[in-house]
């Protein structure tokens, strides 16, 4: 991995382009933990070791449980990055709702879903999910007030990309094209949707270092 080697964790609600962060970072060359449901059984206890172990085993990581923890993964590994993704509000939580009516009700989820939020999202408001939202990006920014370069903003959405991350990660621009993963896709199976997004990075590593030139679908 080239340019700066400090940890980097997307601190961004589900929703706001938290998996395109992600295969952003894998092309940076960080290895790169997703969203582990998992280990949300570890928050209402307060026992953080497990978590902060698979943390300790990556040089990134975004989503569940990460973005609530930022205090404590500030605390746990001095010096890293934080980057806060955003998205209007009320359109995240449009896209949150039709994810949700996409998905088989689960008992284990909805409880892990209630730790996380405070309360039982799918049976709350449109009007409390934008507050807890806006709740945790408000805490986050006021958390790091007077660290400013430790914290990046950006939103996907409206044109922020590769030259906002790589400025602030101290990184040259890739050859690649900026990804835009997991854009609404619910109708496809979600274990379909996990292979093919867990594919993609691979496959654009190897085309930012020329691998695959020779054009796909080709025959001789």
């Amino acid at each position: 991995m080239t340019g700066d080697k400090r940890k980097v964790f997307g601190i961004g609600w589900p929703k706001t382009g938290t998996t395109t962060l992600g295969h952003c970072l894998e092309i940076l060359g960080y290895s790169h933990v997703g969203c582990r449901l998992d280990l949300v059984d570890h928050l209402p206890s307060g026992d953080l070791a497990p978590i902060l172990d698979v943390a300790r085993a990556y040089d990134s990581a975004e989503d569940w449980p990460w973005l609530l923890l930022y205090r404590e993964l500030d605390a746990a590994f001095p010096g890293s990055r934080f980057v806060l993704t955003q998205r209007d509000p009320e359109a995240l939580t449009r896209s949150y709702r039709n994810m949700v009516a996409a998905q088989v009700r689960d008992a284990t989820l909805d409880r892990r879903r209630e730790v996380l939020y405070g309360f039982a999202p799918l049976e709350a408001s449109d009007e409390q999910l934008v507050a807890r939202v806006k709740g945790h990006n408000a805490a986050a920014r006021a958390y790091f007030a007077d660290r400013p370069g430790d914290l990046l903003e950006v939103d996907w959405s409206r044109g922020d990309g590769w030259a906002e991350l790589c400025g602030f990660l101290g990184h040259s621009i890739p050859e690649v094209p900026f990804p835009r993963a997991n854009a609404g896709d619910y109708k496809t199976p979600a274990w379909r949707r996990r292979l093919v997004e867990r594919g993609r990075p691979l496959m654009r590593r190897l085309a930012a270092t020329k691998l695959l030139s020779w054009p796909l679908g080709r025959r001789s």
